[in-house]
């Protein structure tokens, strides 16, 4: 497996619960959409994936190690295996997008050349060639704060191409992207998932580009799993219980063409956005 959660829950200080019982079984390879509305839990179970988060109940393991059993270099060994796009990437303002990049490697490299790379990049054109795929090549060496937040969330996308994980946890990933921009960067996600046989887990505010891209969707409501069902069963009563809170499915583009209620479920071959 590439992670088992089984029991998770986590409640924060205040007593507000965010996971009740999760059970979540993921094989190496599998592409994964999690979708639900805010506040659901879906970045916290991010965390809980990335072993940045302990659980307060239920057991955790992460490509084939327990991490909360570990020892902190074996913990900290395990984290570099994983790689995590934020919503709100945590990169300094004043960095240059070449370091940015290049600190998606930080965790693999020896101590000498993480520290000889925040004077000089050591691999610039490395980092080129992924903003390259992101059409972000030509900002190279500018600083991070000169940037949208759509550019610095492709930037932090980079940066986790470039570190290359045998896990992939994108929270959010293009909340601040036009709608071509997010599917032609979802897209990427699973491309790059694809290609190098990786996992890869996405909490997807729009519902349209889970269907369109993710063959296995997790919908989250209230810290617990309401449905883990391939994308093509899917259907739209599932997805407005899902979105009850909300009064309406969030999309980025177009509305979802359900079928009548007595046609079955919702078919994964949507088709293509058409944006302005």
């Amino acid at each position: 497996m590439s992670f088992v959660l089984e029991g998770v829950g986590f409640s924060h200080a205040n007593g507000q619960r965010a996971l009740a019982g999760v059970d979540l079984r993921v094989e190496p390879g599998e592409r994964v959409a999690l979708i639900g509305a805010s506040g659901a839990g879906k970045t916290t179970l991010l965390r809980v994936l990335a072993a940045s988060l302990r659980p307060g109940s239920g057991r955790v393991e992460l490509l084939g190690s327990a991490p909360w059993d570990a020892a902190p270099r074996d913990l900290r060994r395990l984290r570099a295996r994983i790689g995590v796009v934020h919503q709100v990437p945590p990169i300094p303002p004043r960095q240059r997008v070449v370091t940015a990049v290049l600190a998606g490697r930080l965790g693999q490299w020896p101590l000498w050349k993480s520290l000889a790379s925040l004077v000089l990049p050591v691999d610039p054109e490395g980092a080129r060639r992924e903003l390259a795929r992101l059409d972000l090549a030509e900002r190279l060496y500018d600083r991070c704060d000169r940037l949208s937040g759509g550019q610095l969330q492709r930037v932090a996308l980079a940066r986790v191409l470039y570190q290359q994980p045998e896990l992939l946890l994108a929270d959010e990933p293009v909340s601040a992207m036009d709608p071509a921009l997010s599917e032609l960067t979802v897209a990427l996600l699973n491309d790059e998932a694809r290609r190098r046989g990786v996992t890869l887990v996405a909490s997807l505010h729009a519902v349209d580009l889970a269907l369109r891209h993710f063959p296995r969707v997790v919908g989250v409501k209230d810290g617990a799993i309401l449905f883990d069902l391939p994308a093509a069963e899917v259907s739209e009563a599932l997805l407005r219980e899902l979105y009850a809170a909300e009064g309406g499915l969030p999309l980025a583009g177009t509305a979802l063409p359900f079928p009548s209620p007595d046609a079955g479920p919702a078919t994964a071959a949507l088709p293509p956005l058409r944006c302005a």
